[in-house]
């Protein structure tokens, strides 16, 4: 009897966080959290500065090693090729995100990007 109760919790709890995995890979960009900063393009990677005193001369003057000493920038995480077209380095954006993954500098997994004017 124990052995049937300890066996239906196990399976219960598997259960239950595949549908919780599957609730949070199936959000929405409008159920994602937004965030807003300036796009730094660098080196092949894209990161997302969100200091409100950076200066957008950095992004094009300083190395990536430069400007995570001097910001708290995060590195995004974007899939389809064209999520980032029309958007220019150092220029303001808001992005939507699914997830923060814990890296240095952290990895932020983007559902959109748009820019601010």
């Amino acid at each position: 009897m124990r052995r049937y109760i300890l066996v239906s919790i196990i399976l219960c709890s598997i259960a239950l966080l595949f549908f919780f995995s599957e609730y949070s890979a199936n959000r929405s960009p409008n159920q994602a959290t937004v965030s807003e900063g300036f796009i730094i393009m660098k080196e092949g990677e894209v990161y997302l500065v969100e200091d409100q005193d950076f200066i957008q001369d950095d992004a094009n003057k300083l190395s990536i090693q430069e400007l995570r000493r001097k910001y708290h920038m995060s590195k995004l995480w974007i899939t389809g090729a064209g999520a980032l077209g029309g958007i220019k380095n150092g220029q303001k954006v808001r992005v939507w995100y699914s997830e923060i993954l814990e890296s240095y500098p952290s990895k932020i997994k983007v559902t959109k990007i748009e820019s601010i004017k």
